[in-house]
């Protein structure tokens, strides 16, 4: 049997980063952030053709 160990703090600091993230694009779409803000935080944000 194959047994998994879970980091439980990486785990938290990950989910932590992912509603930041949603909150950061949250303010983008509403006009109270620019795309710098977004980009410097390390969102990327792509064009649509």
């Amino acid at each position: 049997m194959k047994t998994t160990t879970v980091n439980k703090e990486a785990i938290k600091q990950v989910i932590i980063k992912m509603r930041d993230d949603k909150v950061a694009v949250r303010s983008f779409l509403q006009g109270k952030t620019s795309t710098e803000t977004l980009t410097l935080k390390g969102i990327k944000l792509v064009k649509t053709i």
